[in-house]
């Protein structure tokens, strides 16, 4: 049986602040806090791809508690109410930081908001893989969770003009600091609706301790190695694209800082209307080849972005609604196959005689760990990159074509290549739907 709309959607709600954090620490912070709050190019570049490394570790050992986790509460609920204490906290000190703030102070700020994020996102996401056991209902499942984090990043994405069209000429800082209530806000309401109205179930059985010989089990699998690197390779891709994206609008298209926000929504839009799409694709073609089109997909559309008429608005919206489609395809299903290869893990401890400890949580604080990687290093090698070639970050800023040139060719090649390695590393994935199902009937008859 399905899952419950009510149920399915109080599931998703921290989705909508986790999502709202998502696009301005990729797309508005950093070339804030190197344009407006006066940090230096590579200073953020280094902050922002740092902090992701760092808290890289921690999802694993996060991941593996979360599964020893035993509480009246529930497994994953106290860590999605303990989250949300240390992400609104990370909010606060981002968000509303004045010009003038140090680096050390920059770093302490991410890094309190990204181990809020871990527990939450985290949580959220184990969580969801025991909704249902169904291989095709899994992608329903984790598509709605992908449509609720578009659709929470096309709300914040709301936030920056409508700002300029209540107070104009106040500046970046009004449209930053907006952002921040608006997630402040979200947080607490998001937390109380999954932690009230999503029941767990029972915790699987098992043994109730973190050991590194479960990391070393997780990673020596084949099949999640591949899962790794399909998902590594599809966070780069739009996390370049991404810590691109303002620079880019605004200095290759010519399009202004103020309507940049509006030209994104429109891409964010065609993310979330076309999930159903994906989904669709994922029952009738397999998770695995829905993925590889949806990458090779991505990385072709760059092209007609980058040089398509921009000085028509009609075409132009047309090309980032055909850009923005395969925006939402790969999160949800690379997390829908996770769940099926947790269960061909418990088969094969079954087989083995090995019951050992769940790993639904550590799989997934390891795939999120990749998917921050992938967000991390785009930033931190771009941005000085940008510094080398003479790039200037300020809004105001005139760059000489050779900036200019060079700023397009890092947008355009690189997602086009990524795309097609991403798109062979998944298209032998060997969990089918058919492969899935003798999985779980084995499971049962256990």
């Amino acid at each position: 049986m399905g899952v419950r709309l009510r149920t399915l959607l109080a599931w998703c709600a921290p989705c909508l602040p986790v999502a709202a954090l998502s696009l301005p620490l990729v797309v508005y912070l950093p070339p804030y806090y190197a344009g407006t709050l006066g940090l230096p190019l590579a200073t953020v570049g280094f902050l922002f791809a740092l902090v992701r490394i760092v808290d890289i570790p921690l999802d694993p050992l996060l991941g593996a508690l979360m599964d020893n986790s035993r509480t009246r509460i529930g497994q994953f609920r106290p860590w999605i109410l303990g989250g949300a204490v240390f992400l609104a906290l990370g909010v606060w000190m981002l968000f509303m930081a004045k010009p003038g703030v140090s680096a050390g102070m920059t770093f302490l700020s991410l890094f309190t908001l990204y181990f809020g994020f871990s527990c939450i996102s985290l949580a959220q996401t184990a969580w969801g893989s025991r909704l249902s056991t169904d291989y095709a209902e899994r992608a329903r499942i984790f598509g709605y969770w992908t449509a609720l984090n578009v659709f929470g990043s096309i709300l914040v994405l709301v936030i920056p003009p409508l700002v300029n069209q209540l107070m104009p000429g106040s500046g970046p800082a009004a449209g930053i600091h907006a952002m921040g209530w608006y997630i402040l806000a979200a947080i607490p309401l998001a937390a109380l609706a999954v932690g009230l109205f999503v029941p767990e179930g029972e915790a699987p059985v098992g043994e109730h301790r973190v050991r590194m010989a479960d990391v070393r089990g997780v990673l020596s699998d084949p099949r999640m190695r591949q899962l790794l690197l399909a998902d590594l390779l599809l966070s780069l891709a739009p996390g370049l694209t991404g810590a691109l994206f303002v620079f880019f609008i605004t200095q290759v298209r010519g399009i202004p800082l103020e309507t940049a926000s509006g030209i994104m929504l429109l891409y964010f839009v065609a993310g979330l209307i076309s999930a159903p799409l994906w989904i669709h694709a994922a029952r009738r073609f397999g998770k695995h080849r829905a993925t590889a089109v949806a990458a090779i997909w991505y990385g072709l559309v760059q092209i007609p972005v980058a040089y398509g008429p921009a000085d028509n608005v009609l075409v132009f919206s047309l090309i980032l609604i055909v850009a923005g489609m395969p925006l939402s395809a790969s999160g949800f299903l690379l997390r829908a196959m996770l769940a099926d290869l947790t269960d061909a893990q418990t088969l094969d401890r079954q087989q083995e005689g090995r019951e050992g400890a769940d790993t639904t949580g550590l799989n997934y604080a390891i795939l999120t760990a990749t998917a921050k990687l992938g967000f991390a290093v785009p930033v931190g090698l771009t941005y000085p990159l940008l510094g080398l070639i003479g790039f200037d970050p300020r809004p105001d800023a005139a760059n000489t074509p050779e900036a200019i040139a060079g700023l397009t060719l890092i947008f355009v090649v690189p997602p086009i290549l990524i795309g097609f390695a991403a798109a062979y590393v998944i298209w032998r994935w060997p969990i089918t739907a058919d492969a899935h199902a003798a999985i779980r009937a084995r499971l049962a008859a256990a």
